[in-house]
């Protein structure tokens, strides 16, 4: 059963009521500025007073062409019957004692007294991020008032409104508003309509209401909203007017749960509201609708405001919610989403464009065919548009687009001193590193390359040029890739006379050093593999600077895999290629099942399973601070070998981490001069 009480006209709220509401405020804005721009006194404005913006103290008027304009005789209402006319760019700032979401709104009306012709004065209001307005002018507006309110998100201790009038114009503002709002208002995360996904970073964007409406009830000022909201009635908007009933319920009887609270709405929105008639049959399939003009090249905030105030039974008032031709909401149950009928304030959020090739947006009602009747509800609506990806909400230009020369020319003066300082510093890096370089090459002309950090003492080998390296590597093909050590890749290659080889190419994001490089070369001379030669990575980090080269930190290493031979070699066995490709790929692999195959575990000396085994479970440690370094991979890689190679199986100590194989000559020295 529905009770419907039809409200005979939605001016029909008495005042009492409004009363009762306004004693119910309570939120306290941190910030809280009413400035009445032009005015020589305080002004009463539904309830607050708006201050002179002559009198300064926690914000600033900047200009440096500006004169207040007043009309004593004028009618307007009391916010706009002074302005403050600008013929060079101005601004109003801010200190913002709490960051977060604020209210700007502003006040407009062309007063006939400022010898200026403001019905065409275009004008232009941007923050630091957001343009809210962009060469509006009063000419063919059916009013000489307008009001704009704008939510953003102040992330700083300031905020700056800069008025921008067009060369050989002005421009003006009668009155500002800047409110600080609740955080949890507006959310972060929002879903799409027609779409799985959800609108990220609302905070980050700015919003401007187009729309804000109270269903079947009167309309609500400022004075009777905790955060001095207008909502205006809905008639006007509805496809069939004749098509609605107005019901209403006492205001008392609204009962706040579930994280709604009078900051979303009044209870004033929640206690009045549109149905359908009791009589529609359900045969006809009737909806209710409510068409709005809009911007197609814009995204829309909407927030659909329900209270089931006529309901008398659980899940008999059921029905669907559209928007555009979208699909919003099926099955809407407000007993099922509120927890029964009590009265219960409910709210929904979406956001869409609206609609393809057309500047109109339709939210519509209508019951389901599993409703026990046929009718739907909604009390309240807000749409706000969404400020673009450059940050407007009017049009199509940037803040940076609009702001002219002069207004950037502290920040642009900033920056060319930053390029100076910084084109500067450079100049003295490149001409310090030629002087080093010039040095370099004249002591290498005269004497073995030999300095602090070079590895020339350590007698690794013969010096392989960067040219053989590339020629050898098909200049480092990723077809040749035989997998990724601590350093970098690994390529297969030939040398010139049929040698075949391992190059290892360093990567300047490795995480080891010139230290570990050279303890490497070390190590890895010693083993059974011998290194043939290296890059000096000194001089190679100098060849960079010069040459730009492609190839980064640390230089190449060049030397045979394991088991005594080349990795490549045809004729090693299956576990010398099993052992062979997991020393040079375990990084890539992350499973033990790829390490080593299955079918060879019983033809493997136990003891070397065991170890291998061992080591390949630290190299997949979770953390890189417990994995073993490759030399000490290749350490114990070689110890199996000699296993493998032992009469007998040895006794295996419990930390074969520490275990150091057989040391080994290596085959020459290098000249590093050959990178050229």
């Amino acid at each position: 059963m529905i009770l419907v009480k039809p409200v005979l006209s939605f001016f029909a709220v008495t005042f009492s009521i409004l009363r009762i509401h306004a004693s119910s405020i309570s939120f306290t804005p941190s910030d809280n500025y009413l400035i009445a721009c032009g005015s020589r006194q305080n002004i009463a404005v539904e309830g607050q007073i708006f201050l002179p913006d002559s009198h300064q103290s926690s914000f600033m008027l900047k200009s440096e062409g500006e004169s207040a304009i007043a009309s004593s005789n004028s009618t307007a209402p009391p916010v706009y019957r002074s302005l403050r006319l600008f013929t060079k760019p101005s601004s109003y700032k801010f200190s913002i004692q709490r960051q977060g979401w604020h209210w700007i709104r502003l006040y407009f009306h062309p007063l006939p007294n400022s010898g200026h012709d403001l019905y065409s004065a275009p004008i232009t209001a941007i923050t630091e991020k957001f343009v809210l307005l962009n060469n509006f002018t009063f000419n063919n507006q059916k009013s000489s008032y307008l009001f704009r309110e704008y939510m953003i998100n102040v992330t700083s201790t300031e905020l700056t409104i800069n008025f921008l009038p067009l060369k050989n114009s002005v421009s003006f503002v009668n009155g500002i508003e800047v409110v600080s709002v609740p955080d949890d208002l507006i959310p972060d995360s929002v879903y799409v309509l027609s779409s799985s996904r959800h609108f990220e970073g609302l905070s980050e964007r700015g919003l401007e209401t187009v729309f804000r409406l109270n269903m079947g009830g009167p309309l609500i000022t400022p004075q009777n909203d905790t955060l001095g909201r207008t909502w205006e009635n809905d008639q006007k908007y509805l496809n069939v007017p004749s098509s609605v009933v107005n019901v209403s319920v006492d205001l008392g009887n609204i009962r706040y749960k579930y994280g709604v609270t009078a900051e979303t709405a009044p209870n004033v929105v929640y206690a009045t509201a549109d149905v359908m008639p009791l009589d529609t049959p359900k045969t006809l399939n009737f909806n209710l609708s409510w068409v709005f003009s809009v911007d197609s090249t814009f995204v829309y905030f909407i927030r659909l405001h329900f209270c089931d105030i006529v309901s008398k039974v659980n899940n008999e008032l059921i029905f669907n919610v559209y928007i555009n031709s979208e699909n919003a909401v099926s099955l809407l149950d407000l007993s099922a989403e509120t927890g029964g009928l009590g009265q219960v304030p409910y709210y929904m959020d979406f956001v869409s464009n609206s609609s393809t090739n057309s500047n109109r947006l339709v939210i519509t009602i209508g019951p389901d065919n599993l409703s026990s009747i046929a009718t739907a509800i909604l009390n309240g609506l807000e749409i706000m548009k969404i400020s673009s990806d450059k940050g407007s909400l009017d049009g199509k230009f940037s803040v940076d687009d609009l702001l002219p020369t002069s207004h950037s020319k502290e920040s642009k003066m900033r920056i060319v001193i930053e390029i100076v300082v910084g084109a500067l510093a450079m100049l003295g890096l490149i001409v310090s590193c030629c002087c080093y370089f010039v040095v370099h090459r004249s002591r290498a002309s005269t004497q073995p390359y030999l300095h602090g950090s070079s590895m020339a003492s350590l007698e690794l080998g013969r010096v392989f040029s960067f040219q053989e390296i590339k020629d050898s590597t098909n200049d480092f093909s990723e077809s040749l890739l035989l997998g990724v050590g601590g350093f970098g890749k690994v390529y297969k290659g030939i040398l010139e006379d049929g040698t075949r080889i391992a190059a290892k190419r360093g990567d300047r994001r490795a995480k080891q050093g010139l230290a570990e490089f050279r303890n490497e070369l070390e190590m890895l001379s010693k083993l059974r593999h011998r290194t043939f030669g290296y890059l000096d990575p000194e001089y190679f980090r100098w060849q960079q600077l010069r040459e730009k080269s492609d190839v980064y930190s640390f230089g190449v290493v060049l030397m045979e895999v394991l088991c005594g031979r080349p990795a490549l070699d045809p004729d090693l066995s299956t576990e010398q290629v099993n052992v062979a490709e997991w020393a040079l790929s375990w990084q890539e692999k992350g499973i033990l099942e790829h390490v080593i195959d299955p079918a060879l575990v019983g033809k493997i000396n136990p003891a070397s399973l065991r170890i291998f085994g061992e080591i390949a479970e630290k190299c997949l440690a979770e953390l890189g601070v417990n994995r073993p370094t490759m030399a000490d991979v290749s350490w114990n890689l070689e110890y199996l070998l000699q296993l493998e190679e032992a009469p007998m199986f040895p006794v295996v100590e419990e930390n074969n981490m520490n275990h150091v194989s057989e040391l080994y000559a290596t085959a020459g020295t290098c000249d590093p001069q050959s990178l050229n």
